[in-house]
Protein backbone atom coordinates (compact mmCIF):
# COMPACT_ATOMS: atom_id res chain seq x y z
CA UNK A 1 0.00 0.00 0.00
CA UNK A 2 1.24 3.51 -0.84
CA UNK A 3 1.18 5.93 2.08
CA UNK A 4 2.02 9.62 1.78
CA UNK A 5 3.09 11.60 4.84
CA UNK A 6 3.05 15.39 5.01
CA UNK A 7 5.73 16.58 7.42
CA UNK A 8 8.88 14.93 8.75
CA UNK A 9 8.34 15.91 12.36
CA UNK A 10 8.40 13.36 15.14
CA UNK A 11 4.87 12.07 14.46
CA UNK A 12 5.48 11.68 10.75
CA UNK A 13 8.81 9.89 11.26
CA UNK A 14 7.45 7.49 13.88
CA UNK A 15 4.52 6.66 11.58
CA UNK A 16 6.84 6.17 8.62
CA UNK A 17 9.37 4.00 10.47
CA UNK A 18 6.69 1.57 11.65
CA UNK A 19 4.55 1.50 8.51
CA UNK A 20 7.53 1.27 6.13
CA UNK A 21 8.04 -2.35 7.21
CA UNK A 22 5.11 -3.42 5.02
CA UNK A 23 4.21 -0.39 2.89
CA UNK A 24 5.65 2.11 0.42
CA UNK A 25 6.24 5.33 2.35
CA UNK A 26 6.94 8.78 0.97
CA UNK A 27 7.47 11.79 3.25
CA UNK A 28 7.28 15.43 2.12
CA UNK A 29 8.97 18.01 4.37
CA UNK A 30 8.95 21.75 3.62
CA UNK A 31 12.07 22.49 5.69
CA UNK A 32 15.64 21.65 4.58
CA UNK A 33 15.99 19.22 7.52
CA UNK A 34 13.87 16.56 9.20
CA UNK A 35 12.78 16.30 12.83
CA UNK A 36 10.72 19.48 13.14
CA UNK A 37 11.02 20.81 16.69
CA UNK A 38 12.64 17.59 17.92
CA UNK A 39 16.17 17.67 16.57
CA UNK A 40 19.55 19.20 17.46
CA UNK A 41 21.27 22.45 16.56
CA UNK A 42 25.06 22.34 16.84
CA UNK A 43 26.18 25.63 18.38
CA UNK A 44 29.67 26.34 19.73
CA UNK A 45 30.17 22.77 20.87
CA UNK A 46 26.69 22.43 22.40
CA UNK A 47 23.79 20.41 21.03
CA UNK A 48 20.86 22.79 21.34
CA UNK A 49 17.44 21.90 19.96
CA UNK A 50 14.90 23.22 17.49
CA UNK A 51 12.21 23.02 20.17
CA UNK A 52 12.21 20.20 22.70
CA UNK A 53 14.29 19.87 25.87
CA UNK A 54 16.30 16.67 25.23
CA UNK A 55 13.75 14.94 27.45
CA UNK A 56 10.89 12.44 27.13
CA UNK A 57 8.15 12.85 29.79
CA UNK A 58 7.70 9.12 30.57
CA UNK A 59 11.19 7.96 29.65
CA UNK A 60 11.69 4.56 28.05
CA UNK A 61 8.42 3.20 29.46
CA UNK A 62 5.74 5.51 28.10
CA UNK A 63 3.97 5.93 24.77
CA UNK A 64 7.10 7.42 23.18
CA UNK A 65 9.17 4.48 24.42
CA UNK A 66 6.62 2.06 22.98
CA UNK A 67 7.07 3.59 19.53
CA UNK A 68 10.85 3.43 19.84
CA UNK A 69 10.47 -0.32 20.44
CA UNK A 70 7.89 -0.85 17.69
CA UNK A 71 10.07 0.95 15.16
CA UNK A 72 13.13 -1.19 16.04
CA UNK A 73 15.24 1.93 15.63
CA UNK A 74 17.58 1.06 18.48
CA UNK A 75 17.51 4.51 20.10
CA UNK A 76 18.24 4.61 23.85
CA UNK A 77 16.42 6.58 26.53
CA UNK A 78 17.93 6.79 30.03
CA UNK A 79 15.24 7.03 32.70
CA UNK A 80 15.62 9.85 35.20
CA UNK A 81 16.25 9.45 38.90
CA UNK A 82 14.59 11.14 40.73
CA UNK A 83 11.42 11.75 38.70
CA UNK A 84 11.56 15.46 39.49
CA UNK A 85 12.33 17.96 42.24
CA UNK A 86 10.54 21.12 43.36
CA UNK A 87 12.58 24.16 44.32
CA UNK A 88 11.25 25.97 47.40
CA UNK A 89 13.26 28.46 49.47
CA UNK A 90 16.38 27.57 47.43
CA UNK A 91 16.08 23.90 48.38
CA UNK A 92 15.07 21.06 46.07
CA UNK A 93 12.41 18.69 47.43
CA UNK A 94 11.03 15.41 46.13
CA UNK A 95 7.24 15.21 45.82
CA UNK A 96 6.81 13.18 49.00
CA UNK A 97 9.08 15.57 50.90
CA UNK A 98 6.71 18.45 50.14
CA UNK A 99 4.37 17.09 52.81
CA UNK A 100 6.82 18.31 55.47
CA UNK A 101 6.27 21.88 54.30
CA UNK A 102 2.47 21.77 54.51
CA UNK A 103 0.60 22.78 57.68
CA UNK A 104 -1.73 20.31 59.40
CA UNK A 105 -4.73 22.35 58.28
CA UNK A 106 -3.59 22.31 54.67
CA UNK A 107 -2.89 18.57 54.89
CA UNK A 108 -6.54 18.02 55.79
CA UNK A 109 -7.60 20.15 52.84
CA UNK A 110 -5.29 18.21 50.54
CA UNK A 111 -6.63 14.89 51.83
CA UNK A 112 -10.20 15.95 51.04
CA UNK A 113 -9.15 17.18 47.59
CA UNK A 114 -7.45 13.86 46.80
CA UNK A 115 -10.45 11.90 48.08
CA UNK A 116 -12.81 13.92 45.87
CA UNK A 117 -10.46 13.37 42.97
CA UNK A 118 -10.38 9.58 43.45
CA UNK A 119 -14.16 9.38 43.93
CA UNK A 120 -14.79 11.52 40.88
CA UNK A 121 -16.90 13.98 42.86
CA UNK A 122 -15.18 17.09 41.51
CA UNK A 123 -16.40 19.35 38.75
CA UNK A 124 -14.61 18.04 35.67
CA UNK A 125 -15.04 21.43 33.99
CA UNK A 126 -12.95 23.31 36.54
CA UNK A 127 -9.34 24.28 35.97
CA UNK A 128 -6.41 22.70 37.79
CA UNK A 129 -5.62 26.09 39.33
CA UNK A 130 -9.13 26.40 40.76
CA UNK A 131 -8.86 22.88 42.17
CA UNK A 132 -5.62 23.77 44.02
CA UNK A 133 -6.87 27.02 45.52
CA UNK A 134 -6.45 27.35 49.28
CA UNK A 135 -3.15 25.46 49.59
CA UNK A 136 -0.33 27.90 48.69
CA UNK A 137 2.41 25.29 48.14
CA UNK A 138 0.08 23.18 45.98
CA UNK A 139 -0.75 26.23 43.86
CA UNK A 140 2.95 26.98 43.24
CA UNK A 141 3.85 23.34 42.55
CA UNK A 142 0.88 22.87 40.23
CA UNK A 143 1.59 26.02 38.23
CA UNK A 144 5.28 25.19 37.75
CA UNK A 145 4.37 21.67 36.61
CA UNK A 146 1.75 22.69 34.04
CA UNK A 147 4.03 25.49 32.82
CA UNK A 148 6.91 23.06 32.22
CA UNK A 149 4.89 20.13 30.91
CA UNK A 150 2.09 21.84 28.97
CA UNK A 151 3.14 25.48 28.50
CA UNK A 152 -0.06 26.48 30.27
CA UNK A 153 -0.78 28.15 33.58
CA UNK A 154 -2.61 25.93 36.05
CA UNK A 155 -5.72 28.06 35.48
CA UNK A 156 -5.59 27.35 31.74
CA UNK A 157 -5.25 23.60 32.33
CA UNK A 158 -8.44 21.51 32.51
CA UNK A 159 -8.58 19.28 35.59
CA UNK A 160 -9.46 16.22 33.49
CA UNK A 161 -6.15 16.64 31.63
CA UNK A 162 -4.27 16.52 34.94
CA UNK A 163 -6.22 13.43 36.03
CA UNK A 164 -5.18 11.67 32.80
CA UNK A 165 -1.56 12.82 33.20
CA UNK A 166 -1.53 11.47 36.76
CA UNK A 167 -2.76 8.07 35.56
CA UNK A 168 -0.05 7.96 32.90
CA UNK A 169 2.60 8.89 35.45
CA UNK A 170 1.55 6.13 37.85
CA UNK A 171 1.57 3.66 34.96
CA UNK A 172 4.81 4.67 33.21
CA UNK A 173 6.84 6.74 35.66
CA UNK A 174 8.80 9.94 35.17
CA UNK A 175 11.02 11.36 32.43
CA UNK A 176 14.12 10.19 30.62
CA UNK A 177 16.80 11.63 28.36
CA UNK A 178 17.53 10.21 24.89
CA UNK A 179 21.17 9.48 24.14
CA UNK A 180 22.34 11.86 21.45
CA UNK A 181 19.55 14.20 22.49
CA UNK A 182 16.54 14.70 20.23
CA UNK A 183 18.60 14.04 17.09
CA UNK A 184 19.58 10.63 18.43
CA UNK A 185 15.94 9.62 18.00
CA UNK A 186 15.49 11.35 14.63
CA UNK A 187 18.63 9.83 13.10
CA UNK A 188 17.61 6.36 14.28
CA UNK A 189 14.13 6.71 12.74
CA UNK A 190 15.54 8.04 9.47
CA UNK A 191 17.86 5.03 9.23
CA UNK A 192 14.93 2.62 9.60
CA UNK A 193 12.79 4.45 7.03
CA UNK A 194 15.50 4.54 4.39
CA UNK A 195 16.53 0.94 5.09
CA UNK A 196 12.92 -0.13 4.52
CA UNK A 197 12.84 1.63 1.15
CA UNK A 198 11.00 4.77 2.29
CA UNK A 199 11.62 8.11 0.60
CA UNK A 200 12.08 11.47 2.32
CA UNK A 201 11.91 14.71 0.32
CA UNK A 202 13.00 17.93 2.05
CA UNK A 203 12.44 21.48 0.76
CA UNK A 204 9.12 20.22 -0.61
CA UNK A 205 6.09 22.41 0.01
CA UNK A 206 2.70 20.69 0.08
CA UNK A 207 -0.05 23.14 -0.81
CA UNK A 208 -2.84 20.75 -1.81
CA UNK A 209 -4.22 17.58 -0.22
CA UNK A 210 -7.06 15.71 -1.91
CA UNK A 211 -9.00 12.91 -0.24
CA UNK A 212 -11.81 11.61 -2.51
CA UNK A 213 -15.19 10.35 -1.34
CA UNK A 214 -15.04 7.57 -3.95
CA UNK A 215 -13.06 4.66 -2.41
CA UNK A 216 -11.92 3.62 -5.87
CA UNK A 217 -10.18 6.95 -6.43
CA UNK A 218 -6.68 7.68 -5.14
CA UNK A 219 -5.74 10.37 -2.60
CA UNK A 220 -3.23 12.90 -3.85
CA UNK A 221 -0.62 15.45 -2.76
CA UNK A 222 -0.14 18.49 -5.02
CA UNK A 223 -2.32 16.75 -7.65
CA UNK A 224 0.42 14.55 -9.14
CA UNK A 225 1.45 12.28 -6.21
CA UNK A 226 -1.13 9.53 -5.68
CA UNK A 227 -1.54 7.43 -2.52
CA UNK A 228 -3.92 4.99 -0.88
CA UNK A 229 -3.62 6.70 2.52
CA UNK A 230 -2.45 10.11 3.70
CA UNK A 231 -1.06 11.10 7.11
CA UNK A 232 -0.48 14.75 7.95
CA UNK A 233 2.07 15.83 10.54
CA UNK A 234 1.34 19.48 9.76
CA UNK A 235 -0.83 21.43 12.18
CA UNK A 236 -4.58 20.61 12.04
CA UNK A 237 -5.44 24.15 10.91
CA UNK A 238 -2.88 24.17 8.10
CA UNK A 239 -3.89 20.65 7.08
CA UNK A 240 -7.54 21.66 6.83
CA UNK A 241 -6.63 24.81 4.89
CA UNK A 242 -4.82 22.88 2.14
CA UNK A 243 -7.17 19.89 2.01
CA UNK A 244 -10.62 19.41 0.47
CA UNK A 245 -12.07 18.27 3.81
CA UNK A 246 -13.42 20.25 6.74
CA UNK A 247 -12.87 18.48 10.07
CA UNK A 248 -12.45 21.27 12.65
CA UNK A 249 -15.53 22.60 14.40
CA UNK A 250 -15.48 26.41 14.49
CA UNK A 251 -16.79 26.31 18.04
CA UNK A 252 -13.93 24.03 19.18
CA UNK A 253 -10.90 25.48 17.48
CA UNK A 254 -7.45 24.28 18.64
CA UNK A 255 -5.73 26.90 20.81
CA UNK A 256 -1.92 26.99 20.48
CA UNK A 257 0.28 27.24 23.59
CA UNK A 258 3.19 29.68 23.85
CA UNK A 259 6.55 29.23 25.54
CA UNK A 260 10.11 30.47 25.93
CA UNK A 261 13.17 28.23 26.04
CA UNK A 262 16.57 29.38 27.24
CA UNK A 263 19.68 27.26 26.60
CA UNK A 264 22.54 27.89 29.03
CA UNK A 265 26.18 26.86 29.03
CA UNK A 266 27.89 26.68 32.42
CA UNK A 267 31.10 25.33 33.92
CA UNK A 268 29.18 24.79 37.15
CA UNK A 269 26.53 22.11 37.54
CA UNK A 270 23.19 23.40 38.72
CA UNK A 271 22.05 19.85 39.50
CA UNK A 272 23.75 16.47 39.85
CA UNK A 273 20.86 14.33 38.59
CA UNK A 274 19.18 13.77 35.22
CA UNK A 275 15.67 14.96 35.98
CA UNK A 276 13.73 18.25 36.15
CA UNK A 277 13.81 20.96 38.78
CA UNK A 278 10.46 22.76 38.93
CA UNK A 279 11.05 26.38 39.93
CA UNK A 280 7.93 26.96 42.01
CA UNK A 281 8.86 30.42 43.29
CA UNK A 282 10.24 32.03 40.13
CA UNK A 283 8.40 34.94 38.59
CA UNK A 284 8.13 33.31 35.16
CA UNK A 285 10.54 30.36 34.85
CA UNK A 286 8.80 26.99 35.27
CA UNK A 287 11.77 24.64 35.45
CA UNK A 288 15.10 23.46 34.05
CA UNK A 289 17.03 20.28 33.33
CA UNK A 290 20.66 19.42 32.62
CA UNK A 291 20.72 16.72 29.93
CA UNK A 292 24.52 16.73 29.67
CA UNK A 293 24.56 14.88 33.00
CA UNK A 294 23.46 11.83 30.97
CA UNK A 295 25.16 12.48 27.65
CA UNK A 296 28.31 14.60 27.90
CA UNK A 297 28.39 15.04 24.12
CA UNK A 298 25.46 17.46 24.42
CA UNK A 299 27.75 20.11 25.97
CA UNK A 300 31.13 21.61 25.19
CA UNK A 301 33.99 19.78 26.90
CA UNK A 302 34.24 20.73 30.56
CA UNK A 303 30.85 22.45 30.50
CA UNK A 304 27.20 21.68 31.16
CA UNK A 305 24.10 22.24 29.04
CA UNK A 306 21.14 23.56 31.03
CA UNK A 307 17.75 23.98 29.36
CA UNK A 308 15.14 26.21 30.98
CA UNK A 309 11.51 26.65 30.00
CA UNK A 310 8.76 29.16 30.76
CA UNK A 311 5.19 29.61 29.63
CA UNK A 312 4.60 32.91 27.87
CA UNK A 313 1.80 34.53 29.89
CA UNK A 314 1.63 38.08 28.53
CA UNK A 315 1.73 39.19 24.90
CA UNK A 316 4.90 41.30 25.13
CA UNK A 317 7.45 38.56 24.52
CA UNK A 318 10.47 40.79 25.21
CA UNK A 319 9.18 41.60 28.69
CA UNK A 320 8.51 37.91 29.26
CA UNK A 321 12.06 37.00 28.22
CA UNK A 322 13.46 39.62 30.63
CA UNK A 323 11.54 38.01 33.50
CA UNK A 324 12.89 34.57 32.62
CA UNK A 325 16.47 35.86 32.43
CA UNK A 326 16.09 37.51 35.85
CA UNK A 327 14.79 34.21 37.27
CA UNK A 328 17.79 32.35 35.84
CA UNK A 329 20.25 34.83 37.33
CA UNK A 330 18.51 34.56 40.73
CA UNK A 331 18.90 30.77 40.66
CA UNK A 332 22.62 30.96 39.88
CA UNK A 333 23.09 33.67 42.52
CA UNK A 334 21.40 31.56 45.19
CA UNK A 335 23.21 28.39 44.17
CA UNK A 336 26.79 29.67 43.98
CA UNK A 337 28.55 31.89 46.52
CA UNK A 338 30.22 34.85 44.86
CA UNK A 339 28.17 34.28 41.71
CA UNK A 340 28.93 36.45 38.71
CA UNK A 341 27.00 36.50 35.47
CA UNK A 342 30.22 35.55 33.71
CA UNK A 343 29.86 32.12 35.36
CA UNK A 344 27.30 31.06 32.80
CA UNK A 345 26.45 31.98 29.23
CA UNK A 346 23.06 32.31 27.56
CA UNK A 347 23.51 30.29 24.39
CA UNK A 348 20.11 30.79 22.83
CA UNK A 349 16.71 32.32 23.52
CA UNK A 350 13.94 30.66 21.53
CA UNK A 351 10.28 31.61 21.55
CA UNK A 352 7.45 29.39 20.35
CA UNK A 353 4.24 31.14 19.35
CA UNK A 354 2.05 32.17 16.41
CA UNK A 355 2.81 29.82 13.48
CA UNK A 356 5.49 27.95 15.48
CA UNK A 357 3.96 27.41 18.94
CA UNK A 358 4.95 24.94 21.65
CA UNK A 359 1.85 22.91 20.76
CA UNK A 360 -0.44 23.61 17.82
CA UNK A 361 -3.29 22.68 20.16
CA UNK A 362 -2.92 23.17 23.90
CA UNK A 363 -4.01 20.27 26.08
CA UNK A 364 -7.79 20.08 26.13
CA UNK A 365 -8.22 21.65 22.67
CA UNK A 366 -6.75 18.85 20.53
CA UNK A 367 -8.34 17.61 17.30
CA UNK A 368 -9.05 13.89 16.82
CA UNK A 369 -6.33 12.12 14.78
CA UNK A 370 -8.64 9.89 12.70
CA UNK A 371 -10.44 11.93 10.03
CA UNK A 372 -11.62 8.92 8.01
CA UNK A 373 -10.26 5.54 6.89
CA UNK A 374 -7.90 7.16 4.39
CA UNK A 375 -6.85 10.39 6.07
CA UNK A 376 -5.11 10.83 9.46
CA UNK A 377 -3.42 13.46 11.60
CA UNK A 378 -0.43 13.04 13.92
CA UNK A 379 1.55 15.52 15.98
CA UNK A 380 1.14 18.06 18.76
CA UNK A 381 -2.26 19.25 17.58
CA UNK A 382 -3.89 15.84 18.11
CA UNK A 383 -2.24 14.67 21.33
CA UNK A 384 -5.08 12.95 23.12
CA UNK A 385 -6.05 13.14 26.79
CA UNK A 386 -3.12 13.46 29.17
CA UNK A 387 -0.49 13.58 26.44
CA UNK A 388 2.46 15.60 27.73
CA UNK A 389 4.66 17.11 25.01
CA UNK A 390 6.14 14.35 22.79
CA UNK A 391 4.20 11.68 24.70
CA UNK A 392 1.11 13.32 23.22
CA UNK A 393 2.63 13.11 19.74
CA UNK A 394 3.31 9.42 20.37
CA UNK A 395 -0.29 8.94 21.56
CA UNK A 396 -1.59 10.33 18.26
CA UNK A 397 0.61 7.92 16.28
CA UNK A 398 -0.52 4.96 18.39
CA UNK A 399 -4.17 5.87 17.81
CA UNK A 400 -3.63 6.08 14.05
CA UNK A 401 -1.77 2.75 13.99
CA UNK A 402 -4.53 1.12 16.06
CA UNK A 403 -7.18 2.34 13.61
CA UNK A 404 -5.18 1.11 10.62
CA UNK A 405 -4.73 -2.23 12.35
CA UNK A 406 -8.53 -2.56 12.68
CA UNK A 407 -8.69 -2.07 8.91
CA UNK A 408 -6.14 -4.85 8.44
CA UNK A 409 -3.36 -2.41 7.61
CA UNK A 410 -0.23 -2.89 9.70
Amino acid sequence: MKIGIIGAGLGGLFSAAILSKNHQITIYEKLPYIGGRFTNLNYKGYQLTTGALHMVPHGANGFFGQLVEQSNCGAKIINSNPDGLFRINNTNYGFEELKKLVSFKDKLKALKMLTDLKLGTIDKNMSFGTFLEGIPIAEKVGNSFTGWALSLSSYDTPIDEVIAISKHYHKFGGPGIPMGGCKGIIDALETVILKNGGKIYTNYNVDKIYVPENPGEKCSINDDNEFDILISNASPLITQKISNLKFIDNENMPIPSKGIKISIGSKNKLINHNSVVFTTESERLNGFNQPSNVDKSLAKEGHNLIMAHATQIKNNVNDEIDLVLEDIDDIFANEFVGHKKEGYKILAIQTYRDECPVNHASNGTDVKPVINDRFYLVGDGVKGKGGIEVEGVALSVLEVLAHLNKLGIN
